[in-house]
């Protein structure tokens, strides 16, 4: 998992290689602010954009999940919200299996999980060998979320 903002995507992009790299390198001059809730094609089914607006949810009530062919980059546009990330294993017990369909696994529980804040204008990327429960909540209170994840193929 890295996290940065966008800001800093420039400084980013010597530390990181193939289609990551490409998929900051054409993220690295986008108005976001133009973007509405869609889907942007970046280079076909290799590297696209979801926008998506919704409300954040206790962390009790989202699921981890896990993608195999797609990293996601996950920019917070408007309001913040926490998302939990640790490793993988294969001990966890899924709970829902869209692999060949959606290129997810949801998950029931996992061990030794992070969580990292994003705000307006920050960013995280998660690897397929991660696991993350994005669209949490910050302490009792949801809040207005304006994101757009990136994903980009990886096999």
């Amino acid at each position: 998992m890295i996290t940065t903002d966008l800001k800093h995507i420039t400084e980013l992009l010597p530390n990181v290689d193939g289609p990551v790299k490409k998929a900051l390198a054409a993220l690295k001059d986008v108005d976001f602010s133009k973007w509405d809730k869609a889907r942007y094609e970046i280079d076909g089914d290799n590297i696209f954009a979801l926008v998506n607006n919704y409300d954040t949810e206790p962390v009790s009530a989202r699921r981890p999940e896990k993608h195999f062919k797609y990293t996601d980059i996950q920019i917070v546009l408007a309001g913040s919200e926490k998302i939990g990330y640790c490793p993988f294993k294969p001990s966890y017990k899924e709970t829902e299996n869209k692999k060949d369909s959606n290129d997810i696994v949801f998950y029931e529980k996992v061990e030794r999980e992070n969580f990292v804040t994003l705000e307006a204008g920050d960013m995280a990327v998660f690897f397929p060998w991660e696991v993350h429960r994005p669209n949490c909540q910050r302490g009792n209170t949801p809040a207005s979320v304006k994101k757009v994840v990136v994903k980009v193929k990886m096999c």
